[in-house]
């Protein structure tokens, strides 16, 4: 059961939507949403800004009293778009769990470091809503790859838009690999929730792999989840391709999928079809590595 969310706040536009994902989330399970800013130094946000390796003197200085200014604003506004947020969501604020039932939140913005903090943080909870960063945020642009390899928890990757459901159609991504089967065992409380799940798998010229996506799908129904198989050709597409065609074709609300990559990431590329999802997906989808 998914009982505790971490919700990145970034002090951004894109807020809002990860927001309203994460309550959608929460609301399955009646958990508790940890908003949390990390505050980045303008010495930690200069290594992952452009056109700065050169700056020096009144230059460096100028750069980094901006770096400031910028990051102190966005604290600023990742408070307020919480407290708005929960204030509208009518969802109480507290740092101890409630009696009964229902959707709390809770905010913190005052811790300083770096990637690796907000990483430390996400392992202490049962899933990590976050949005795709479209500019300089004082955070490494692979943020997203790294707390999927690094944090151990499953992360929600919100969309550009606010999803009307995440369990009306779930659509689990399949192959018979390790990675697939971790994220369809993790995703089991948001499954057991869903209205129809369709486990889709990618034929590659094997047999065996059609009857390992029926196998999964019989296996769900023993959790009560109403799951079918579905095999796809690729007709020329790339997997990525074709698998969110298929998502379009059921109306897909969720994708499922297993995060595939190598360590130390930063040496290595993710699988094609992972990264693809990460960066571009349309829809919301939560990935396990």
């Amino acid at each position: 059961m998914i009982r505790s969310i971490l919700v990145p706040v970034s002090g951004s536009e894109k807020d809002l939507v990860v927001f309203e994902t994460a309550l959608k989330a929460a609301q399955l399970h009646h958990a508790h949403l940890a908003f949390y800013h990390l505050r980045v130094s303008a010495g930690e946000a200069l290594v992952y800004e452009p056109h700065t390796g050169f700056a020096l003197g009144n230059a460096l200085r100028n750069v980094l009293g901006g770096l400031a200014e910028t990051h102190d604003r966005r604290a600023l506004l990742a408070e307020h778009h919480v407290r708005d947020f929960c204030a509208r969501s009518s969802i109480r604020v507290t740092d101890t769990p409630l009696a009964v039932e229902a959707v709390t939140a809770s905010w913190r913005g005052g811790d300083s470091g770096n990637e690796y903090r907000l990483i430390a943080k996400a392992r202490c909870h049962d899933l990590v809503v976050m949005g795709r960063f479209t500019e300089p945020n004082g955070l490494p642009a692979d943020l997203l790859q790294l707390m999927l390899v690094e944090c151990g928890r499953p992360i929600l990757i919100a969309a550009d838009k606010i999803p009307q459901s995440l369990t009306g159609t779930v659509m689990v991504c399949w192959k018979d690999a390790p990675e697939p089967a971790r994220a369809a065992s993790v995703a089991l409380p948001i499954l057991a929730k869903a209205d129809r799940v369709v486990v889709v798998t990618v034929d590659e010229g094997d047999k065996a792999a059609a009857d390992s996506a029926t196998a999964m799908a019989r296996q769900l129904a023993w959790h009560r989840v109403p799951a079918t198989a579905e095999v796809i050709g690729r007709n020329g597409r790339s997997v990525q391709q074709a698998l969110l065609s298929a998502a379009q074709k059921c109306g897909a609300d969720l994708l499922v999928m297993g995060g595939y990559s190598k360590r130390p990431l930063r040496e290595t590329i993710f699988g094609g079809c992972t990264d693809s999802m990460l960066t571009q997906a349309p829809l919301p989808v939560l990935i396990v590595h």
